[in-house]
């Protein structure tokens, strides 16, 4: 648990100072969760995709205001919840998404954190993500996240069906065992509403 406080904190100090590499971690890391976080509210892939986009714009323009990942999370998830409700504002559907997803009033907060925690969690699906072996990291990845599908992957790749399904299954293995391991591997299923979400 120190390392990786250590990991933060070192991040952090090279975000502040406007590294790009930083940078651009930051926002490899985030895009994914205010992206589905603002598909859940706005329910439109494309807005929530600018919502996303925009809001870590923001974030990296204003890379020496944060001190700690913690501020860092809580001014993206605030941000994308306000641009998500003056989107529905303007489309006049806010009174009825909110009835739908339980923000209403004192909610909206709640809601908000919520969703900060299960980003949490996501986050560390991801990283262990990226400890994947590379080819089976690679085809997880586009069928998961990118929503291909296996013969779209064997030809993007130059595979066989069999080698994607192989390594599909492997990873899928890999993941089971660290997630049950750090008992998080009901997690799992929220990789597949990721994948719903970008195909809708």
């Amino acid at each position: 648990m120190k390392a990786e406080q250590t990991s933060d904190e070192l991040l952090v100090k090279r975000f502040n100072a406007g590294d790009k590499k930083a940078l651009q971690t930051i926002y490899d890391m985030y895009f994914t969760h205010l992206f589905y976080f603002a598909y859940r509210l706005t329910q439109n892939r494309a807005e929530a995709e600018d919502i996303a986009v925009v809001t870590l714009e923001v974030l990296l323009r204003r890379h020496t205001d944060f001190l700690t990942m913690p501020n860092i999370k809580a001014f993206a998830f605030i941000t994308v919840r306000n641009k998500c409700l003056k989107y529905l504002d303007a489309t006049k559907r806010h009174r009825a998404s909110e009835l739908e997803l339980g923000i209403l009033s004192d909610e909206k907060d709640d809601y908000v954190l919520a969703q900060m925690v299960r980003s949490e969690f996501l986050m560390e699906v991801y990283r262990e993500i990226e400890e994947l072996p590379p080819v089976r990291k690679k085809v997880f990845k586009l069928f998961y996240i990118d929503g291909l599908d296996s013969q779209e992957i064997a030809r993007l790749l130059r595979m066989t069906p069999a080698a994607v399904y192989n390594n599909k299954l492997k990873a899928l293995k890999q993941l089971r065992n660290v997630l049950f391991d750090k008992k998080l591997l009901p997690l799992i299923g929220s990789l597949f509403m990721i994948k719903q979400a970008w195909n809708c």
